[in-house]
């Protein structure tokens, strides 16, 4: 956030603001947080503005994107009934 002691890095914070603008205004403002969060990766926000602009943790997005690729792991590997 800063860059030495008394130096405010206005650029990222004007990036942060810019995104949540972005998703506010986008169609993912009525999905789930791993959406919103896959979202705003695309925009290029680092895991910890992602989990801020969207109001959770970097742990929980982290534990979200687990369950989402272990729930697609799951659908890959099962076996129809013929």
């Amino acid at each position: 956030m800063k860059n030495d002691d008394s130096e405010v890095n206005w650029t990222a914070i004007t990036a942060r603001c810019l995104a949540y603008l972005c998703l506010k205004n986008s169609r993912y403002v009525d999905k789930s947080l791993l959406e919103q969060s896959e979202f705003l990766e695309k925009l290029g926000l680092p895991l910890e503005d992602r989990a801020g602009v969207v109001g959770s943790t970097s742990a929980s997005l982290r534990e979200l994107s687990r369950q989402a690729k272990a729930k697609k792991g799951k659908r890959k590997n099962a076996k129809t009934k013929h």
